[in-house]
């Protein structure tokens, strides 16, 4: 009251027993945005009710003119508060000290961080850190215990909750910035990692006993920084994937020398990809390879293949269930992509869908590398025109095709894509088109709603980022309303 974001009854008392009704509550809300009487055009209650729903407030609150408040309709009103503008233009959050992000929200992630601890590396137990009664705990994103936090896990954690991330990088130390003597960022493994800790900077500093040349395995926190670092050899993990490509690159042993190596890259079932030094020259591209590690060499291993099958529901394959974070890689001859267990539910593996399976103690899958199955390795469109030229001397086409409905063009010598009108699934290596693959044709659909499409009993649902065409006029565009033409990205290209 002494505020004057709440007054009185008109005789004077106030009645703090009494329930808030809606019109009350917006109308302390509105003082606290700093707005007057002055600022009100109409009666109580109504242009206070005006106001407060012009302003957003309202979103979420099932309250109506005279009706009592309930503790969830507080909590919405409250937040709906949080996020509205002051009479002065101001985000309410922000006269209150939060920070901001560059849509003007509240930072939520900034919250957390500003009362965040960590990070911390768990050598032993988490409880030598920090006692979890009373707190949720997530690891790699999903809820979890902490009975599941494991030795290297990195550790943050506040008040009420602890985050642990097991996400660790093994690999050929190759390289420091801007020095070996104080290095903010270092090279491992082909790519980039920024120090967090200043433990982590010593570590791969020359007075912390890893050198460039070393078989190092960093332990990254939750924003993909070195929380830490240590010999591989400590570390004892193994990394599968599938090799995306060959090459050559300089490395350096103990003592500095400069040497180059035959190399591979291999796109893991994290969907990161990392090279490694590699001498077997039969490790080919498209090979799925298990890569070991030493104190001094990388040992890379064709993989054994290992298959699940049966119908995908939730984290279930049949009756085999996948862990919290399994990771699942889709690949071709020599692409690959990372997927989440929710884009197969309700598919269906058969023995050839699946190259490889590994699993954990308990044994739940961890890690799956499926053969070309979910279709998300490929562009769709629709080709508009296709010419293929081909004489006793020369191969060459010409193509005019769109994708997301945008209209680009390919012109190719030496070779025919073979491709003719109409939808297809598209194969882009290098930023060109490769290759055609017609797709399925559901012509004069009995249904199309928002979520999918429906002809003769049979339906398809849409992905998330499906393409609909309208077909009219002998013309393809993106659809907005009265679909009747459709191509749609499906778990099985048919």
């Amino acid at each position: 009251m002494q505020q004057g974001w709440l007054s009185g009854y008109l005789d004077g008392s106030y009645k703090p027993e009494n329930t808030v009704t809606l019109e009350e509550a917006a109308t302390g809300v509105l003082k606290l945005l700093g707005y007057t009487a002055e600022d009100l055009s109409g009666s109580y209650p109504y242009a206070q009710l005006a106001l407060y729903q012009s302003l957003g407030l309202d979103a979420n609150i099932t309250a109506t003119q005279g009706s009592t408040m309930t503790r969830r309709n507080m909590m919405y009103l409250f937040y709906n508060l949080l996020n509205a503008e002051t009479k002065d233009g101001q985000v309410y959050a922000a006269t209150l000290g939060y920070t901001l992000n560059s849509n003007n929200e509240i930072d939520y992630l900034s919250m957390v961080s500003d009362t965040m601890e960590g990070p911390y590396v768990v050598e032993g137990s988490l409880s030598d850190i920090v006692s979890s009664t009373n707190k949720t705990v997530y690891r790699n994103g999903y809820a979890s215990s902490a009975d599941a936090v494991q030795k290297y896990d990195v550790i943050y954690y506040n008040d009420s909750t602890i985050w642990a991330y097991a996400n660790a990088v093994t690999g050929t130390y190759q390289s420091a910035s801007p020095s070996t003597s104080s290095p903010t960022s270092v090279a491992v493994a082909g790519n980039t990692y920024e120090t967090e800790t200043s433990e982590a900077a010593y570590a791969l500093s020359t007075l912390g006993g890893l050198n460039v040349g070393d078989i190092v395995t960093l332990l990254l926190g939750r924003e993909g920084k070195v929380a830490y670092a240590l010999p591989a050899e400590e570390y004892a993990d193994t990394v599968a994937g599938v090799v995306t490509a060959t090459g050559t690159a300089t490395y350096y042993n103990a003592v500095g020398n400069a040497y180059t190596a035959r190399t591979i890259t291999v796109t893991a079932t994290d969907g990161n990809s990392y090279t490694y030094p590699c001498s077997n020259t039969s490790i080919e591209e498209g090979n799925l390879v298990s890569i070991g590690f030493g104190s001094s060499e990388t040992d890379v291993s064709i993989l054994k293949t290992s298959s699940v099958t049966g119908k995908v529901s939730g984290r279930t394959i049949g009756s085999r269930t996948m862990a919290d974070d399994v990771r699942i890689l889709d690949v071709n001859d020599t692409n690959a992509v990372r997927v989440y267990y929710s884009r197969l539910n309700g598919a269906v593996l058969e023995s050839g869908d699946v190259r490889y399976c590994a699993t954990n103690d308990a044994g739940e899958i961890t890690d799956l590398i499926l053969k070309d199955f979910t279709g998300d390795l490929y562009e769709y469109g629709i080709i508009t025109s296709a010419k293929n030229n081909s004489d006793e001397m020369s191969v060459s086409g010409e193509y005019t095709y769109l994708v997301n409905g945008e209209k680009k063009t390919l012109s190719t010598n030496g070779k025919s894509l073979n491709a003719s009108s109409g939808p297809a699934r598209l194969t882009i290596k290098n930023g060109q088109l490769d290759s055609v693959w017609a797709l399925y044709q559901i012509k004069n659909p009995d249904s199309v709603t928002q979520l999918g499409v429906t002809k003769d009993d049979e339906s398809w649902l849409f992905a998330d980022d499906c393409a609909v065409y309208l077909y009219q006029n002998l013309q393809y565009s993106l659809a907005r309303e009265d679909r009747k033409y459709v191509i749609c990205q499906m778990v099985r290209p048919t």
